[in-house]
């Protein structure tokens, strides 16, 4: 049986280890921003056309390159991913979201449930904001 947030009561969160063992409303798993990968990929760079250039870049040019390739990974942000107190879903946090502190667990802007939407493009119905390791309606 679900726990569902009424008006007066607030719900403590709980913080957890991973993502799996999110299993009430109101566990909580940390996951920190990961920095992208670089690799770096050595590339052969062409003589200029020209005589001029061609002779200048025959004794100052340079032969060889590198080129940086970026691999972004995911999260590219701190995120928070908690179990919505109103259907026991996972709810994860956006880049727009600034999370004040992990433990107590306060987090800046109201979460919304995606679960709770009329349509896939409405706004969230249902909206909870996090404070000093509690639930609150927002």
């Amino acid at each position: 049986m679900t726990e569902i947030i009424h008006p007066i009561e607030a719900l403590e969160v709980r913080r957890v280890a991973s993502s799996a063992d999110i299993l009430k409303p109101g566990d909580y798993c940390f996951i920190p921003k990961r920095e992208p990968i670089r690799t770096f990929q050595p590339i052969s760079i062409e003589p200029p056309q020209g005589f001029l250039r061609g002779v200048w870049w025959a004794f100052f040019g340079k032969r060889k390159g590198t080129k940086e390739i970026i691999e972004i990974r995911w999260p590219d942000y701190n995120a928070i991913i908690i179990n919505c107190p109103h259907c026991n879903q996972p709810v994860a946090t956006t880049k727009e979201h600034r999370i004040i502190s992990v433990e107590p667990l306060t987090i800046e802007k109201p979460l919304g449930c995606a679960y709770s939407r009329s349509s896939p493009t409405a706004a969230p119905t249902v909206s909870f904001q996090i404070k000093e390791g509690q639930i609150m309606p927002a």
